[in-house]
């Protein structure tokens, strides 16, 4: 089985995937290939990227800034636009290729995280979805220690369905409310209902 999970940002996302993998799931994390896609300079990507955006986008070193680039994009739709254009096609493409070898390898259960799952239309490449809710207030404050100011927060926000469509969409969902250990319980648990379905 193949699973696509998704929620708001700050949510849990993150913790999720990893109490799924101790528990003995195959993992992928949508984002962390996409930034994958910044680490060549030579890159057809990157290219493109600083020919929009010139140098800014670079660090001292000649590294791509993912900041920056968040800087720029989330506060502009067109450029958002821009970039999800560039990167959407090719993080498909490999996220389909990793999803059909997944599948001649049936003993696994697998689980992406995919933060615009249901907003891209991707749900259908998987046999489920979860949904990961958090309260805002929360959400909020864990975003806030990682440096990210209320603006900046609600900028976010709003380029992403609400938490609440996203719950109400999923085939599943984990309330992430309390500590890491309860959410890891609901993934265990949750693995095992969708074991005895398989």
């Amino acid at each position: 089985m193949i699973l696509g999970l998704t929620g708001a940002i700050g949510g849990g996302k993150s913790t999720a995937l990893s109490a799924f993998a101790a528990a003995g799931a195959e993992v992928h994390d949508a984002d962390r290939l996409c930034h994958e896609f910044y680490r060549d300079p030579d890159s057809e990507l990157v290219r493109e990227l600083a020919n929009r955006w010139g140098n800014r986008i670079f660090t001292a070193t000649g590294e791509v800034d993912r900041s920056r680039i968040g800087e720029i994009v989330f506060a502009d739709q067109s450029e958002l636009d821009f970039l999800t254009g560039l990167i959407y096609p090719e993080l498909e493409r490999r996220m389909t290729a990793a999803i059909a070898a997944a599948r001649r390898r049936p003993e696994n259960m697998t689980v992406w995280e995919v933060p615009l799952l249901f907003e891209l239309g991707w749900e259908r490449v998987f046999d489920a979805t979860v949904g990961i809710w958090t309260e805002p207030a929360l959400r909020h404050a864990r975003l806030r220690t990682r440096g990210l100011a209320a603006e900046e927060i609600l900028r976010r926000e709003a380029r992403q369905w609400p938490a609440e469509r996203k719950l109400e969409r999923a085939d599943y969902a984990l309330i992430n409310n309390g500590s890491a250990a309860y959410l890891q319980m609901q993934c265990v648990e949750l693995l095992k209902i969708l074991n005895r379905k398989v």
